[in-house]
């Protein structure tokens, strides 16, 4: 039996006098996968940055996994569970593999200190889990296109995200890539 994860009813938002959002509704059920589809300008990511708390909707409400959840930033998301990956990725070149998935995570145990090694073995279980091979030592900038999408995805599983949003996830990716995602 399936549940609902995330349910968006009669979202409206305006930027001034420009409806951007207009009674939307969506229900989208665990375990499932969904593609919004429309032309430049229909709302889409509008929407989708409501539910990620980007923007704030003027009225409407949001339902994760059945509760009433009020979503003002990406850190609420994130605890009710929601992540984004963002067509432009939100990672720093100059930084590790494993530096971008944990940064700006609370990870530090009581004495203030950063467990790398337990961090590292978490990290790679999830890398297994998903057949994604990836050195968490290497930098950013030295990465592929479609490895950056994947760091993107496996930062936010690492942080437990249940629902996860693509932003034009294909977009820049060969077929093969594609195919992998």
């Amino acid at each position: 039996m399936s549940t609902v994860a995330i349910e968006l009813t009669n979202i409206n938002k305006y930027f001034g006098k420009v409806c951007a959002n207009k009674d939307v509704s969506l229900k989208v059920e665990s375990g499932t996968i969904h593609g919004i589809v429309g032309e430049n300008g229909a709302g889409k990511s509008t929407l989708m940055s409501i539910l990620y708390g980007f923007y704030q909707a003027d009225s409407g409400e949001i339902n994760v996994h059945g509760k009433q959840t009020l979503i003002r930033s990406s850190y609420d998301a994130i605890s009710a569970g929601i992540g984004m990956v963002h067509q432009h990725f939100m990672l720093i070149d100059e930084l590790s593999v494993l530096e971008n998935i944990i940064l700006g995570y609370e990870l530090d145990d009581a004495l203030g200190f950063i467990n790398f090694a337990k961090i590292q073995t978490e990290i790679k279980a999830l890398l297994k889990l998903y057949d994604i091979n990836m050195n968490l030592g290497e930098l950013v900038t030295n990465l592929s296109v479609a490895q950056k999408q994947m760091v993107e995805i496996i930062k936010l599983l690492y942080r437990n995200a249940k629902v996860l949003i693509l932003d034009e996830p294909t977009g820049v990716l060969t077929p093969q890539e594609a195919d992998h995602l």
